[in-house]
C-alpha cells in the first residue's frame, strides 16, 4: 500500500500530489466534521435552484409529492375554453376519470406527439398506454405558498383568443378554491395569448391547484407551460417545484 509517509520520502521536503489529495481527504474526514450531502432533489440543478428546492422541501408538510394527473374527456366538438367555463363544468370533464396517476413530472412539455404516452410529455412514471389523438389533462394536487401575493401564468403557444390564434385548445390554472381559473389561455380565453392571474394568499401552507391542458387539433404542437413568482406586480418565471406539490 502506497502511503503519505512513503511519498514524503520519494522527494524529501517537497510532498507529492498524492500525498496532498490523502492530506486533503483525510481533513475532510476527522471526527466532529461534517461534510455537506447534496440538496434534495438537487441532482442536475444549479447551486442556487437546487437550495430553493431544498427550502421548499423543509417548508413543505410531509407525504408524497407531485400531482394527481387525471385523463378526462376527448374534446369532441372544439377544444374552446367554454368548455371549461366554471369550477363544476371543469371538474365534470374529468369525472369519471379515462386513467388516474400519481406523477412527479409531465406539467411541462413542447411536443408533435398527440399520444400523451409517447416520452415527449416527460411524465414520470409514463403512462402505460393511451389513446391518439385528442385529450384532456387535469393535474391537480395541493402547492405550498407562503403567505402574500403570487402571480401564476399558463402558456399553451396561443397567441390570440380565436380558433387560430388560440391554437383551438385551453390552458388553465386554478389556485385556491375559487370558482374560476385565476389564469387561462386559448381559443375564446378569457385571456389574449400568455395569461396571467395574480392571488392574495392569506396564511403559509398548502393551497389547492390545478393545471387543465384542453387539447383538440392535434394539428398544432402540444404546449403545457406554467410559471409562479411570489409578490405583488412580479412576472412569472420559477417553473414549479416539485418539493412544494402534493398530489390530492
Amino acid at each position: 500500500m502506497f502511503h503519505a509517509r512513503e511519498a514524503s520520502l520519494i522527494h524529501p521536503g517537497r510532498p507529492t500530489l498524492a500525498a496532498t489529495v490523502i492530506a486533503i481527504v483525510a481533513a475532510a474526514c476527522r471526527l466532529g466534521e461534517h461534510v455537506a450531502e447534496a440538496p434534495i432533489d438537487g441532482l442536475g440543478l444549479p447551486v442556487d435552484a437546487a437550495l430553493a428546492t431544498a427550502d421548499a422541501a423543509v417548508d413543505a408538510p410531509d407525504g408524497p409529492r407531485g400531482l394527481r394527473a387525471t385523463i378526462g374527456d376527448r374534446p369532441e366538438v372544439t377544444g374552446s375554453c367554454g368548455a371549461l367555463d366554471d369550477r363544476a363544468e371543469m371538474l365534470t370533464r374529468f369525472e369519471p376519470a379515462m386513467a388516474e396517476q400519481d406523477v412527479t413530472a409531465g406539467w411541462e412539455f413542447d411536443t408533435d406527439a398527440d399520444s400523451y404516452d409517447h416520452a415527449s410529455y416527460g411524465f414520470v412514471p409514463n403512462w402505460p398506454s393511451a389513446t391518439s389523438g385528442r385529450f384532456s389533462l387535469r393535474l391537480h394536487g395541493r402547492i405550498t405558498l407562503d403567505a402574500g401575493p403570487h402571480c401564476f401564468s399558463v402558456d399553451i403557444g396561443a397567441t390570440g383568443t380565436d380558433i387560430i390564434s388560440g391554437k383551438n385548445g385551453c390552458g388553465q390554472v386554478w389556485v385556491g378554491a375559487g370558482n374560476a381559473a385565476l389564469a387561462e389561455t386559448g381559443y375564446e380565453a378569457a385571456t389574449s395569448g400568455v395569461a396571467t392571474g395574480c392571488i392574495d394568499v392569506a396564511s403559509t401552507g398548502p393551497t389547492d391547484f390545478d393545471i387543465v391542458f384542453w387539447y383538440f387539433n392535434i394539428f398544432e404542437r402540444a404546449r403545457l407551460n406554467v410559471r409562479h413568482c411570489a409578490g405583488a406586480g412580479c412576472t412569472p418565471a420559477e417553473m414549479l417545484m416539485l418539493a412544494s406539490l402534493q398530489p390530492s
